[in-house]
């Protein structure tokens, strides 16, 4: 069992299975009974499902809609760039459709919307982030933007696929009103936050640029005191012409005070400049390949 936990394809499968389970869960206790359309094909799937029960008087599952509408774009997509394009997106979007099949039991959560789009949002967010960061999609609106943005090359895709997003949503409202959509939206801010801590990780980290006369006896004390790595880098004032020695070093959030008074002790007049970094491979944090 440890050899196949230290398995890297094993352990990349696992990650989008528990995201694709997670994603389910999320659509059909959260999303889907409280009429949130967030965009992408599932998005497409929850409007689909309604206007079916209204005018026919049965269901459209999200676990049919969503293999239906991938299918075409798994074809043109397959002719366009290729099987080794799609790689794991097809697996991942039917594994998804099936997780979505065996979820539909559970207990749906309408009695309160705001906790419902929030818990939602984060729930779907942990299960994309899974999936994003074993470079994995679930096809979708993420594949249809690409497909044609190989034919209009000079629309970036990114803006291609707010475009199809923003039209789902658009439709959201002409199907379950204003409040709904509301909530989406918020809920799709939340959902871009939680993919990037989860494809980002936890490890924030300061980028710090010092300019002091006395950078050598402050790079000691980053050495020594703080126990952190520096690098001193060649400059020149541009207004001046003189030249100045910067450096530059990578601490922990929590040590940024500790920095600070080091500087100050050394020299009050020293320029700093602090920036936030989300994330930092090499050593003292983690590896550039994880494990």
């Amino acid at each position: 069992m440890k050899e196949l936990l230290k398995n890297k394809i094993f352990i990349k499968y696992l990650n989008i299975v528990i995201g694709c389970f997670l994603l389910s869960v999320s659509l059909n206790v959260f999303l889907k009974p409280n009429h949130f359309v967030l965009g992408g094909v599932t998005g497409f799937g929850i409007i689909l499902d309604s206007v079916f029960q209204r005018a026919f008087g049965i269901p459209f599952p999200l676990s049919i809609s969503n293999i239906l509408i991938n299918l075409p774009l798994f074809l043109i997509a397959y002719k366009t760039f290729g099987f080794k394009f799609l790689g794991n997106t097809i697996f991942a979007t039917f594994f998804l459709s099936f997780c979505l099949a065996i979820t539909d039991f559970l207990p749906t959560f309408t009695e309160d919307i705001f906790l419902a789009a929030v818990f939602g949002a984060v729930l779907d967010g942990i299960a994309l982030g899974l999936i994003i960061r074993n470079r994995c999609s679930t096809g979708g609106t993420d594949l249809l933007a690409i497909i044609v943005n190989n034919f209009f090359k000079y629309i970036q895709v990114s803006k291609i696929l707010l475009c199809i997003d923003a039209t789902i949503i658009f439709m959201g409202i002409l199907v379950f009103g204003v409040r709904p959509t509301l909530y989406a939206i918020m809920s799709v801010f939340i959902v871009s936050k939680v993919i990037g801590v989860v494809v980002d990780g936890f490890d924030f980290a300061k980028a710090v640029f010092i300019i002091s006369d006395k950078y050598e006896e402050i790079g000691n004390s980053i050495l020594n005191i703080i126990d952190r790595g520096a690098t001193a880098l060649d400059a020149h004032g541009m207004y001046t012409k003189n030249k100045k020695n910067v450096i530059f070093c990578i601490v922990k959030q929590k040590q940024i005070p500790e920095l600070k008074e080091v500087v100050a002790d050394i020299d009050e007049n020293a320029f700093v400049v602090i920036a936030n970094v989300s994330e930092v491979m090499g050593r003292g944090f983690k590896g550039i390949v994880e494990k």
